[in-house]
């Protein structure tokens, strides 16, 4: 699984056609209190083109929080696809394609 999405600005100063972006870290944390009590911390990374190897160094990365039940609302055969669709419901990844 992986999200494309043209980047118009990126760290490097230069706009990225075609970004390949991917889940690095999906995690639930339990939070003190009771509303929501559960939450998920997703980090996406961005890369100009499909990393060939895990030394291929990022172009943008973005750190997502929402409760829990957010991602069990979304539509995906299991967690790690329900995570992907709710990125790509985030304003910052409009226009997004699933790859």
């Amino acid at each position: 699984m992986a999200i494309q999405v043209d980047l118009a600005t990126s760290q490097y100063g230069v706009p990225f056609a075609g970004a390949y972006f991917r889940i690095v870290t999906a995690s639930v944390s339990r939070m003190r209190g009771d509303d929501p009590k559960f939450h998920v911390m997703i980090d996406v990374a961005g890369y100009a083109t499909a990393p060939q190897n895990d030394d291929t160094r990022d172009v943008d990365f973005r750190r997502y929080h929402t409760p829990l039940a957010t991602i069990e609302a979304m539509a995906g055969a299991d967690f790690l696809s329900k995570c992907y669709a709710w990125v790509m419901s985030q304003d910052d990844m409009n226009n997004s394609t699933a790859i």
